[in-house]
């Protein structure tokens, strides 16, 4: 497949999609933190038997770890605001070729071709360090 450059529309249309995305996230992320700042965050009980606790505990460090990702979505989705500012929004961050429509749709945060995405990957996996 071929990637062209993006079109006015095609341009307006995705900064709408990323407006509406971080729109989602900042909700999310206040969600979240609000509900981690209850003092029974998780529990909906004042008194807990150890079980209740635990569970308690495991909601918090799923809400924290759900909190981890829509933050790193939200740093994103703002660097992808900043290149489209920038001019360099659409481009790969490797080899500079445009990157496809389609691919953009389905992530708008994209900063790579699909090629160098894989490689990215992989050089990265899921849990290091040196996310995105």
């Amino acid at each position: 497949m071929q990637a062209h450059e993006l079109t006015g529309a095609q341009r307006s249309e995705l900064q709408a999609l990323l407006g509406r995305r971080e729109q989602e996230l900042q909700d999310a992320i206040a969600g979240l933190r609000s509900a981690l700042a209850r003092p029974d965050a998780g529990s909906g009980a004042a008194v807990l038997d150890s079980v209740e606790e635990g569970d308690a505990r495991m909601m918090a460090s799923v809400d924290l770890e759900q909190l981890r990702r829509h933050e790193d979505e939200l740093l994103d989705i703002r660097h992808a605001r900043d290149r489209m500012h920038q001019g360099d929004y659409g481009r790969c961050e490797e080899c500079g070729q445009p990157i496809p429509f389609q691919r953009l749709m389905a992530r708008p945060e994209a900063r790579f071709c699909l090629e160098h995405e894989q490689a990215w990957e992989k050089a990265h996996p899921p849990g290091s360090s040196a996310q995105s």
